[in-house]
């Protein structure tokens, strides 16, 4: 039972290959080969999904109303963020579901057009990147980015 700040191999200057990979898959789902990605990935031992912390940023200033609603719209994702009840997405309970969940909604306090979120989905229906880079590709959607 423990955290391991690496997943796959060596990939060059510090990085391994699960934060390359999701660079990539970013870039190719949303077919921006020049859009800036950092990503740590850290293993964690779970039955089953994959979790991710991101930090996304857009051109304008957006609101975490907006950020909140254009989620909500989305097909395949269900905003799971009730902070006062303790409610936010985790892999033991999003196991075995198809959507994507998303929580910690959260405006970026030192940066007006970022918000924070947190998203989880059982990998097995699911890849993890591919979830990430659809929420993130809706949002600029609705947003007009």
């Amino acid at each position: 039972m423990n955290v391991v700040p690496w997943v796959g191999t060596e990939a060059g200057a510090g990085w391994n290959t699960g934060e390359m990979s999701i660079r990539d898959e970013f870039r190719k789902v949303l077919d921006r080969p020049s859009l800036r990605v950092a990503a740590t990935c850290v293993r964690v031992p779970v039955v089953s999904a994959h979790a991710m912390s991101v930090h996304a940023q857009f051109e304008n200033v957006i609101s975490i109303d907006q950020a909140r609603t254009a989620l909500m719209q989305a097909p395949s994702v269900v905003v799971l963020d009730d902070i006062e009840h303790d409610e936010w997405p985790t892999p033991v309970d999003v196991t075995g579901s198809d959507p994507t969940f998303v929580g910690r909604l959260r405006q970026t306090q030192d940066f007006p057009n970022a918000v924070d979120l947190f998203i989880c989905g059982d990998n097995l229906r699911r890849g993890a990147a591919t979830n990430a880079a659809q929420i993130a590709e809706e949002l600029a959607t609705e947003l007009g980015s």
